[in-house]
């Protein structure tokens, strides 16, 4: 399935977020994240990467589950101090459930992030949207590793400089991390405007019609993987809201 159709691939996704958005009991989480995970690893998802961008993002995702444990005070109390229930068990579910919505957010990234772009376009285009659409989506989309570079780069000109950020208290260095923003914003305005001169050049949008190289098409798996995540998709909907959806 590493190679299969990219349309595959955005039904799987449209699943996966869509379940994120829906479901806020844990178990129900649960279930979807162990459902990302199979997809992640059947899709040929990189799992070194995935794990290292939860790992880069471990101190934000263990602020965000103090943070429900602190200020969620229903459910059964764990933890009292002078009669004030510090540790609750909603809390800790309410966390929990936070944690796995970002898991199925970074699975679907790591899945996207493999295929070839190229390749989503010319999917989307065979689905009936149109090619102006899935062009800004796809060119908006690889514009966020630029502007992780850009940043990165402003980063390290600054400690060229000397200036040694772990140092910095935490007031100035929000200070200068907003400051960091005027060049990196700059340097995406200059790429935009190179890039529009580009399709200038070549013509783009010329003709209503477009032709491409590449083109890709249903196998017979792909369709029966199609409609085996259409019919688990409806099925999870289903009892979620008129059957067991209180789990």
């Amino acid at each position: 399935m590493r190679n299969g159709d990219p349309r595959v691939k955005l039904v799987w996704v449209l699943l996966c977020t869509t379940g994120a958005l829906i479901f806020f009991r844990p178990w129900w989480m649960l279930s979807l994240a162990l459902f990302t995970l199979a997809g992640t690893l059947a899709f040929g998802a990189e799992l070194e990467s995935l794990l290292g961008r939860l790992t880069r993002l471990l101190p934000l995702l263990a602020g965000i589950f103090l943070i429900h444990i602190l200020f969620v005070q229903t459910g059964e109390p764990l933890l009292l101090i002078r009669g004030f229930p510090l540790v609750t068990s909603d809390g800790i579910l309410r966390g929990a459930t936070t944690l796995l919505r970002f898991f199925v957010i970074l699975g679907c990234a790591a899945v996207m992030a493999r295929e070839n772009s190229r390749r989503v376009m010319a999917a989307l285009t065979r689905m009936g949207i149109p090619y102006l659409f899935t062009f800004q989506l796809m060119i908006a989309l690889r514009f966020i590793p630029s502007f992780t570079s850009s940043f990165s780069d402003a980063r390290l000109a600054l400690q060229l400089r000397g200036v040694e950020l772990d140092k910095i208290p935490f007031r100035k260095k929000l200070r200068l991390y907003a400051d960091l923003l005027l060049p990196v914003v700059a340097d995406a305005v200059v790429k935009s405007r190179v890039l529009a001169i580009a399709m200038e050049a070549r013509g783009f949008g010329a003709y209503e019609k477009r032709t491409s190289f590449l083109e890709v098409r249903m196998t017979p798996l792909d369709w029966l993987l199609t409609a085996v995540l259409t019919g688990l998709g409806l099925a999870f909907l289903g009892c979620y809201f008129f059957g067991w959806g209180g789990l």
